[in-house]
């Protein structure tokens, strides 16, 4: 942006008046099939049916060619539903069975629930469209932002869970995603349908600081690895953290209430140091960590006429920085975007944030299911050095009976002085024997890899064309995208490997964004790379291999992306208190956004002095690191991808103390334990849409007492977890929404609608299941698949009827697409006290030949019920 924020003149669209007869509207009309088009002068309006419940709108200047891109995203075709058209001098309002859209004659566009609930409605202020703009955004729609809250938009690590008011840019780095979805819990979703980086909520109003200082641009001595490999991230970091390019000021607010803040900083590339910003002493904003975006965001209560000391430090950036704010009463949601000539955005309905998501879904993709082995333990670090050093901790990993299902090598097993998907055989001098012991072990191996090719045979040989000013792949280029897949296949899974690590999917090494692309400038498609990356590899996997499901793990996302067998992490966070915290927040933001997989490196990235990280001395011995870890363990447990990494690390739960080894293995068999019921909602994720990690506010969203909390989550349907964030914290508030609630761990029965303070030991975070929950948990054991005749525990949560439906096929191929699954469905009765089993859809399983053992258990009562079922419907009196 050349233009950071103009904050004087908005160019508004100017609608002539033109009379017309009574009863119809000003402007011409033109219906045809799914969509009407209101000629407005010198504005177009285009309005789509996709369905009921889904709107696309798309605005242009007459005369102005519209741009045009392929799709990247959406994948429903407009459906054939009913829907009226009415008119009047001033509106139009086209119906459909969920939703009423009014257009009135000075081109704003409001949108009703069936019943006539005011849902959303747009606004002229901060509207336009300006496509022969050089300073700022090309095109800009505002909203008007009522009583809600808003989430989605992707992962960021500024600990904000409500977006509303909020700025902040949607741009693609390490360690944040931009997904411009957002979710409102008043029942809608907007997804803005444009692919260069794009401003939310663009602030309006900055905070001048009087004194300027010189930005030092002194060259630091780097570290370098003693081995003499140059790796990147050790490349950004000084030895020194010199605190530099501190300003103070003050600000006297004129309103009472929240205001929202955006610190600019760095407009040349990624800084590396420290920005802060504080006000009257509290941080509002605070980034310590090596790879940092260039804006960033932060709010705070401020009274009216009282004066705060506002300071601002940007160590290591190229520019002092500014900073922006949006007042109380912004009450805005804006989406402006850097490329386009045309508003173009899809409204969604939904009675629920549940349903809008699944909405968004039904619009671009639904997610499939992983192997169940993907929902295990992940053992990852960085890295293994060779291939002797991964295959011994593989063997000590089964020796020591710790659970696990993948086993991971991180980069630099090419060649010295290449980057490519090539292994060097002076390391891994038989990486297909590798996999093979892997395989008889019961793990699978998977890779990291990048787009960014730094080798000129892998090049040649795969005619792989280069976005100029940068090392990576034109993945745009749809010939090129093949032979990427092509070239990773033949060095990867053509030797067993399962499943690719695509990391630096951003990619940030596009230094000039006017670089042409097969589709045009880069700028135009900055944020879609990651979900052409991940196509191509799904596309091309599922086409080789049909028999075993995709699993790639990337650090960018995109709209659309679920469909392509893909789970994000949230990159190369540091080992800190604030930034563990800030991971739960970023998670569940993701997830809104209407991508369900997410995961993150347990205990972060950089943990000790050793990787980067000066809070903490040697991470085995110094008892803070190890307390931080423990809890980040704890968190990951209930994310959908359950994986500890960590640089410069051997990240094995041994190199611990006892007492962290002893609670990581709680965990771990707690995960295995509750597969039955973590494939059962990976079932749902893929059938309906639903989540298996959802803030608090995904089912409770009338109520606002969930709408700011960032320290919960729910993990599936039924259970609801608290995360400890702070140091020596034993004990923990919990907010208990309306109903009936049990301690997972003790079993003692809470009423909700309160907060209670709960224990929290070390060697558990707070765990509650809601009253009216069934939940199946297998026995213990040392991988997903692994074959047992122990019984399913059925776990009942009595206080209200219950439901589950229970998922079984074989785990790792897509025959389930053809119906080859089974699902027990298991209800419960209150009143009657009764558990009845019977066959729901697929005959994956024959019960009458190979029957299922069952142990229900009803909390609260002693007495357990064992059985066999064997096909046949059946009741059991509790």
């Amino acid at each position: 942006m050349s233009r950071p924020y103009k904050l004087s003149t908005y160019f508004l669209f100017g609608l002539l008046l033109v009379s017309s007869s009574c009863g119809k509207f000003k402007y011409a009309l033109e219906t045809k099939d799914h969509t009407v088009s209101i000629q407005m002068d010198s504005l177009h309006i285009h309005i789509q049916m996709i369905d009921e419940s889904i709107i696309h709108v798309q605005k242009s200047l007459s005369g102005v060619e519209v741009q045009e891109l392929p799709d990247y995203v959406t994948v429903l075709e407009p459906q054939n539903v009913d829907w009226e058209l009415t008119e009047t001098n001033d509106q139009v309002a086209i119906s459909t069975d969920a939703v009423k859209v009014l257009v009135n004659s000075d081109g704003t566009i409001e949108y009703q629930d069936a019943d006539g609930k005011q849902l959303l409605s747009e606004s002229k202020q901060l509207t336009y469209i300006l496509p022969a703009s050089e300073d700022g955004n090309m095109v800009s729609q505002a909203f008007v932002a009522g009583e809600e809250a808003l989430y989605g938009l992707g992962q960021f690590q500024s600990g904000v869970m409500n977006w509303k008011n909020v700025p902040i840019r949607l741009q693609q780095y390490n360690q944040e995603i931009a997904i411009p979805f957002l979710v409102s819990t008043k029942g809608y979703g907007i997804y803005w349908h444009n692919y260069s980086l794009t401003d939310f909520n663009e602030p309006q109003n900055e905070i001048q600081f009087a004194m300027e200082v010189a930005v030092e641009n002194k060259v630091e001595k780097q570290l370098v690895p003693s081995d003499g490999e140059k790796e990147n991230v050790a490349a950004y970091a000084s030895k020194e953290a010199i605190e530099k390019n501190i300003r103070e000021t003050t600000f006297t607010p004129g309103k009472s209430g929240e205001y929202t803040f955006m610190a600019l900083s760095d407009h040349t590339g990624r800084m590396r140091g420290e920005i802060k910003v504080t006000i009257d002493g509290d941080d509002i904003i605070n980034y310590s960590t090596i790879w940092m975006p260039r804006r960033y965001s932060g709010k705070k209560y401020l009274q009216a006429g009282k004066t705060y000391k506002v300071t601002f430090q940007n160590t290591g950036a190229r520019i002092p920085g500014r900073l922006f704010y949006n007042e109380p009463d912004f009450n805005l949601t804006v989406f402006s975007s850097q490329i386009g000539n045309n508003i173009d955005y899809y409204f969604v309905h939904g009675e629920n944030p549940g349903e809008v998501i699944a909405q968004n879904q039904k619009l671009t993709g639904m997610a499939p299911m992983f192997s169940k082995a993907a929902y295990g333990f992940w053992q990852c670090r960085e890295r293994y050095h060779n291939q002797a050093e991964l295959l011994e901790n593989a063997r000590e990993m089964r020796e020591r009976k710790i659970p696990v299902d993948y086993i991971v090598q991180d980069w630099f097993y090419w060649p010295k002085g290449t980057k490519g998907p090539e292994w060097d055989r002076n390391k891994f001098p038989d990486a297909k024997a590798m996999v093979d012991e892997l395989s008889d072990l019961n793990m699978k191996l998977m890779v990291s890899v990048w787009p960014e090719i730094k080798n000129d045979p892998l090049v040649d040989k795969y005619d792989l064309a280069i976005i100029p000013t940068s090392n990576y792949v034109d993945i745009y280029d749809s010939g090129v995208s093949k032979r990427f897949y092509r070239m990773l296949s033949d060095s990867m899974y053509h030797l067993g490997v399962s499943s690719i690590w695509l990391d630096g999917t951003e990619p940030e090494g596009v230094k000039n964004t006017k670089a042409k692309t097969a589709v045009g400038p880069f700028e135009v498609v900055h944020n879609t790379y990651s979900l052409e990356v991940t196509r191509a590899m799904y596309e091309g996997r599922r086409k080789e291999f049909p028999d075993e499901r995709v699993f790639n793990l990337t650090r960018s996302a995109y709209s659309g992306q679920q469909r392509y067998g893909a789970t994000s992490w949230s990159g190369d966070t540091e080992a800190s208190w604030e930034q563990f915290s800030e991971q739960i927040v970023a998670g569940l933001n993701f997830t809104m956004a209407g991508v369900p997989y997410w995961t993150h490196d347990i205990g972060g990235f950089f943990r000790d002095s050793k990787s980067i990280n000066p809070q903490f001395d040697s991470q085995y011995t110094n008892p803070e690191f190890i307390e931080l870890l423990t809890r980040w363990f704890q968190f990951g447990a209930f994310c959908p991808v359950f994986r500890i990494h960590g640089y410069v690390s051997q990240t094995e739960i041994w190199r611990y103390d006892e007492a962290f080894e002893n609670t990581a293995r709680k965990f771990i068999d707690l995960r295995y334990q509750l597969m039955p019921y973590i494939y059962s909602q990976a079932w749902q994720i893929t059938r309906n849409s639903r989540q298996l990690m959802s803030p608090l506010v995904y089912h409770y969203p009338k109520d606002k007492n969930t709408w700011e909390i960032k320290d919960q989550l729910f993990f599936g349907e039924s259970i609801m977890v608290g995360l400890v964030t702070e140091y020596k914290q034993r004990e923990k508030d919990i907010y208990l929404p309306q109903g009936d609630w049990f301690n997972f761990w003790t079993g003692e029965q809470l009423q909700g609608g309160q907060t209670v303070t709960v224990d929290a030991p070390l060697h558990e975070t707070p765990v509650f299941v809601k009253a009216g929950s069934i939940i199946p948990m297998g026995p213990k054991v040392q991988y997903a698949t692994q074959p047992t005749n122990e019984p399913i525990r059925i776990k009942v949560y009595p206080g209200n009827d219950a439901a589950y439906t229970l998922y079984m096929d074989d785990s790792e191929s897509y025959d389930y697409e053809k119906g080859e699954y089974s699902e027990l469905v298991l209800s419960y009765s209150e009143e009657s006290k009764e558990l009845s089993i019977k066959n729901g859809e697929g005959d994956f399983i024959n019960f009458k030949e190979t029957p299922i053992d069952l142990i229900v258990e009803v909390i609260g009562y002693e007495k357990e019920n064992k059985l066999t079922y064997s096909g046949v419907d059946k009741v059991v009196k509790l």
